[in-house]
């Protein structure tokens, strides 16, 4: 008997309740546009753990990547799903959220209160051991935060339930969109190279910068691939290979000084 993992069975689930709720054209009005190089508002006013309007860069780290999701809080399939799975892969790449880059989710829904988005993100922030923030906002400022980024929804009056993508946002400090991750877990690999690139090279070790110099996004396959020779001009690969010889050229210096 063949023995299914819990969270594709979760998924499966999902996808053939949503797919069965959900008339086919709201699923063509809910496909994401590639936005990269659009810059967020990020100084859109969100509100804090009290109810009070501040401006979103209030979540963000000055200098820093952020990783940026649209769920809600009362989602019943698509979201906790999404979540948990960025959870997962959270966990397994060696930069903490709160430090290296923030963690940010903003709620599509108007209606729903900070004090929960509080409760949510306590718990979401406990499974990354890290800083997980999530707010609520005011309509205006979803549309205009959604727009930009490229995300498309739509409130379904028959389930009380919105249509959604599951995307992961990766922003650069000034809150352009450097890339997006479609799915309900990017790899852990993915994501670090993403938030490598989107810092401008400013986290991460020298190392995993060179490797992302020999890489590039690929949005068909959703994941960094190689770079085809002709296309990187054999500059990243020629980089790679002086690295290589220099380290050990100055190891046999070493042994006859």
């Amino acid at each position: 008997m063949i023995r299914l993992p819990t969270t594709f069975l979760m998924w499966l689930w999902s996808t053939v309740a949503v797919a069965a709720v959900t008339p086919p054209a709201v699923l063509e009005n809910t496909k994401p546009f590639d936005s990269r190089g659009n810059t967020l508002p990020i100084d859109a006013s969100v509100h804090g753990t009290e109810g009070t309007l501040a401006p979103l860069s209030s979540w963000t780290l000055e200098g820093k990547p952020t990783l940026l999701t649209f769920n809600y809080l009362g989602c019943a399939m698509l979201c906790s799903l999404q979540q948990d799975g960025l959870a997962r892969s959270l966990a397994e790449v060696d930069l903490k959220a709160g430090e290296d880059f923030a963690m940010l989710t903003v709620s599509i829904d108007p209606k729903e209160d900070p004090d929960t988005a509080v409760r949510a993100a306590k718990r979401m922030s406990d499974k990354i051991n890290g800083q997980w923030s999530i707010v609520t906002a005011p309509e205006t400022t979803i549309a205009s935060l959604t727009k930009a980024a490229g995300f498309n929804f739509e409130y379904l009056e028959s389930t009380k339930q919105y249509a959604h993508p599951a995307i992961t946002y990766v922003l650069t400090p000034d809150g352009r969109v450097s890339q997006y991750l479609a799915g309900l877990e990017p790899t852990p690999r993915d994501l670090k190279f993403a938030l490598i690139e989107a810092s401008g090279g400013r986290i991460g070790s020298f190392i995993e910068q060179l490797s992302l110099a020999c890489l590039q996004y690929d949005s068909s396959a959703n994941a960094y691939v190689a770079r085809g020779v002709m296309q990187a001009g054999g500059v990243a690969i020629l980089a790679c290979i002086g690295l290589f010889f220099g380290l050990l050229w100055r190891r046999d210096r070493r042994r006859w000084d």
